[in-house]
């Protein structure tokens, strides 16, 4: 019976395959070992969920900013401090107080504070009357660009709000002096208060993640914790089993060039096994071999770098596609060698450059430019990529549909390509 042979002819190289310690280390080694220099990379030397961590920026605060009773005692400067030295920000910022801006600027030239912010006498003043501005300072190591960047960005958004005050009281006083009434500094005061501790309380709900008009309540429903470093895994090792994915399946089908060279293939078209047969047997042969790698890694990253790759049905599906695409496309790239040193050649060429092409190596990246994202399209690694990130990112089996349709159009094409070229050639 032919089918009977032919899984005997892929048993014989299943069983050669599992011999070769180059074979099992570029199946299952290499992809596991470059994720996980990247993964502990990230991860630091605490390894775990901790990721990438934003250093804390040590600021020294100098408040000699004067109030009078005229204000109703409210310190715009001291308001500030408070915003720096509240807990929400405790992870990006340490802030103290110092006495003067020279015991300030001492501390950032020893690099004992890493920023040195220096607040104006008049800043309530200029807080809370029409026109005039003032400045405050920064001091800080030059050696520096986030720490001073974000302080300078949280000071920008504290100030608007105190902008927008000035604003407030202005527009109210004219408002008043249209309708012919007379204009109370104290009330000036009190709206431009007002609006202050109202931009001070949209920047917090904002801070939490909320709309300052707008009150939007979810149903109640257990979320998994996101693992941003495990996302980043999970996109790396899908970029990585995609190429060794294509790298294996190459390196079985150059087994009928090895085995031609050797003089075993034509003594095997001598007995009555039918050569469509033994072709048939070592397909089926890199089937399974493809098909076992990609269970093998996914199982295993899940286990080690705790990675959802999605949906049961999804990854199956995308597992599918991947499997006949990278067994077609092998056949069909080494039906163009004619020696095995061509073979290597070819292989190592051709899947580098359509590795890259198809964005294999960048796959940890989230964002990439649109024409390269379109170059990725006309290959097959980018759409089995494409199908990949859709699983990992939890999408239902209905929306890889698509990139595993074309997948499986594309190996179906590149395996009857392949498999009349050798037909011929062994003919």
């Amino acid at each position: 019976m032919d089918l009977q042979k032919s899984l005997d002819v892929a048993l014989k190289d299943l069983m050669r395959y599992a011999r070769s310690p180059f074979v099992l280390v570029m199946m299952f080694g290499a992809p596991l070992m470059i994720t996980a220099l990247i993964y502990f990379a990230f991860s630091g030397p605490g390894g775990g969920d901790g990721g990438f961590q934003l250093p804390v920026t040590r600021v020294q605060v100098v408040n000699l900013d004067q109030t009078t009773a005229g204000f109703g005692g409210f310190s715009a400067g001291q308001v500030l401090v408070e915003f720096l030295q509240s807990e929400q920000l405790s992870n990006l910022i340490e802030a103290t107080v110092a006495d003067d801006a020279d015991s300030a600027r001492a501390a950032v030239n020893r690099q004992d504070a890493d920023v040195a912010l220096i607040i104006p006498a008049d800043l309530t003043a200029i807080a809370f009357t029409a026109g005039g501005g003032t400045s405050l300072t920064l001091y800080h190591d030059p050696t520096l660009t986030i720490g001073p960047a974000i302080i300078k960005g949280l000071i920008a958004n504290f100030l608007d709000g105190f902008s927008g005050s000035k604003i407030a009281a202005e527009v109210t006083s004219e408002l008043l002096a249209e309708d012919g009434l007379p204009t109370d500094p104290s009330m000036m005061q009190s709206v431009a208060a007002q609006y202050a501790e109202w931009a001070q309380q949209v920047g917090q709900q904002r801070a939490s993640a909320q709309h300052p008009l707008l009150d939007v309540e979810a149903p109640p429903r257990k979320v998994a914790p996101t693992n941003q470093l495990a996302d980043l895994a999970g996109k790396i090792l899908a970029g990585q089993l995609i190429f060794f994915s294509f790298y294996t399946a190459a390196a079985a089908a150059q087994s009928i060039i090895t085995e031609e060279e050797q003089k075993t293939l034509p003594r095997l078209f001598t007995t009555p096994t039918p050569r469509t047969a033994i072709l048939a047997g070592k397909f089926i042969a890199t089937f399974v071999l493809v098909l076992g790698q990609a269970v093998v890694l996914t199982i295993a990253s899940a286990l080690i770098f705790r990675i959802r790759w999605g949906q049961p049905l999804t990854v199956a599906l995308v597992t599918l596609g991947l499997v006949a695409v990278s067994t077609g496309f092998g056949l069909f790239l080494m039906s163009f060698a004619k020696t095995s040193r061509q073979a290597g050649l070819v292989m190592g060429a051709v899947l580098t450059v359509l590795g890259m092409a198809g964005g294999l190596f960048s796959s940890g990246m989230d964002v990439l430019p649109r024409t390269f994202e379109a170059v990725a399209l006309f290959t097959p690694q980018g759409w089995a990529m494409r199908g990949w990130k859709l699983s990992l990112a939890g999408a239902n089996p209905g929306d890889v549909l698509l990139p595993v349709g074309v997948v499986l159009v594309m190996g179906a094409i590149s395996f009857a390509a392949g498999a009349l070229t050798f037909r011929r050639r062994l003919a």
